[in-house]
């Protein structure tokens, strides 16, 4: 009896495993889907979009093999399909197994259509399982823009002037030519692909003309929220040594590898200096250096430079250097950070070890230098060249150094206690209310802050006042 009863036992199990690994063919039996709907930021025409994904779940005790996952519109549909990694917009005989699940990868391309205004995409990822369909919602912005890929702007003596009504999106570098000014209007959206960058050149000039309420943008070109405070998304803007009169006036220059490269050559015969004013412009979030000054000449009101992966601001190889109403300030967490917020230098080494030397001159005034570093401050000195600079009414943090010097240091507040900006986690470096930074400034001509708030008799320090 004992056999025959072991013997039944081991049937029933078998019976059991083979039909749990039998397709169930039950046709009112239905998937689940971790989501309704997915939905894309912003995607800008030909360009693809960040990849979203979407999980399919089996619920039931036996495999199921899903016989169509597809996309309504079919092959015209803007998206497309990695299915359990096969690829298309129809793939079909899909397995998962008993009380298992599937990725679908989900991408989106928007064609242009000489719009100016956002448009709106909509898809169905569609499955048949047992001839029983089901649905999911996919869901997309698009916009279309103006591309420059790679472009030469050059009108010789003129101006060429960037339309705003929609974006412009630049691939690769694109060089403002000779004598040629490059403008920016008020509310333009100025985009940069990956490595992509802008070099202002011989004699060119670049004026980006910005305003309070319509600041111009200069960021990435992925939009959608995963991207909107990752760094390093494009190169950088740089103005070569022989430009002259340029501007920027209330921009926004976010996402990049260096904010604004001001100068860049270590040749001893080129003596000619980069020329830049800029005022109530903010450069946020730079992989590694947010404004450089290499031998150049950079007046600079109601700016803020923060959050970045190395230097705040470099001013390296001399230069003649006046800030005023400024924050520097860098609490970067991306990695660990080992470089000051600011450093000023008279001298630079090429890679061969020969050593370039030029006069320094930088006035620092009611602004701010702060950060997460015990010492936020770094001078490099060479004999040789003049190395002049003074702190008028400035918050910093440092460690060791003296500030009893009147030729460098007047009026400053060293290591303050107390919150200085209202939350630099989120780009606010606004100040919080009882900053040890309100009411610190002297009247230096300087009316509004960066916002346009009006200063009061006895300005705060920094680029914003702080308003009750």
């Amino acid at each position: 009896m004992s056999k025959q009863l072991i013997f039944i036992l081991i049937s029933f199990a078998m019976l059991g495993a083979c039909r749990k690994d039998q397709l169930l063919e039950d046709g009112n039996a239905k998937l689940q889907f971790s989501s309704d709907t997915v939905f894309f930021d912003t995607v800008f025409t030909t360009i693809g979009s960040i990849t979203e994904r979407i999980k399919i779940y089996n619920p039931h005790d036996q495999p199921v093999e899903i016989d169509r996952v597809w996309l309504k519109n079919g092959s015209g549909s803007n998206f497309k399909l990695n299915v359990d990694g096969l690829q298309g917009k129809n793939v079909e005989n899909v397995r998962i197994e008993a009380n298992d699940s599937i990725f679908v990868f989900i991408e989106v391309t928007v064609d242009p259509n000489g719009g100016t205004t956002p448009l709106v995409i909509e898809e169905q990822l569609l499955t048949s399982l047992n001839g029983n369909e089901q649905s999911v919602n996919l869901v997309a912005w698009g916009q279309d823009a103006y591309f420059w890929p790679s472009i030469r702007f050059l009108e010789p003596g003129g101006s060429y002037i960037l339309n705003a009504d929609k974006p412009n999106v630049f691939y690769g570098y694109s060089l403002v030519d000779s004598l040629t000014t490059l403008v920016i209007p008020e509310g333009a959206q100025i985009h940069f692909h990956a490595g992509s960058g802008l070099i202002v050149g011989t004699g060119a000039s670049l004026k980006v003309n910005g305003s309070e309420e319509n600041p111009v943008i200069v960021q990435g070109d992925r939009l959608e929220d995963f991207f909107k405070d990752v760094a390093g998304q494009w190169d950088q803007i740089v103005f070569t040594q022989t430009s002259t009169g340029n501007e920027i006036n209330n921009a926004i220059i976010k996402n990049g590898s260096i904010g604004l490269s001001v100068g860049f050559t270590l040749d001893p015969t080129v003596t000619d200096r980069p020329e830049i004013k800029i005022q109530n412009t903010q450069i946020l979030n730079m992989s590694y250096i947010g404004l450089i000054g290499i031998d150049a000449e950079i007046e600079a009101r109601n700016m803020v430079v923060a959050n970045c992966g190395d230097h705040t601001v470099a001013l390296v190889l001399g230069g003649d250097y006046n800030f005023e109403h400024c924050t520097f300030a860098n609490y970067w967490d991306a990695n660990p950070r080992s470089k000051p917020v600011l450093l000023l230098s008279n001298f630079s080494e090429s890679s061969d070890g020969t050593v370039f030397k030029r006069d320094l001159d930088a006035r620092f005034a009611n602004s701010i230098v702060h950060g997460a570093l015990d010492s936020e401050f770094q001078r490099e000195m060479e004999k040789g060249a003049n190395f002049n600079y003074i702190f008028d009414q400035v918050i910093m943090k440092l460690d060791t150094e003296n500030i009893e010097n009147p030729a460098h240091f007047q009026g400053i507040t060293k290591n303050p206690e107390g919150t200085i900006f209202e939350n630099p986690a989120t780009e606010l470096y606004n100040l919080w209310d009882g900053s040890p930074a309100i009411d610190l400034g002297n009247q230096i001509g300087i009316t509004t802050d960066l916002t346009g708030a009006l200063r009061d008799d006895k300005p705060d320090l920094g680029a914003y006042e702080f308003i009750p």
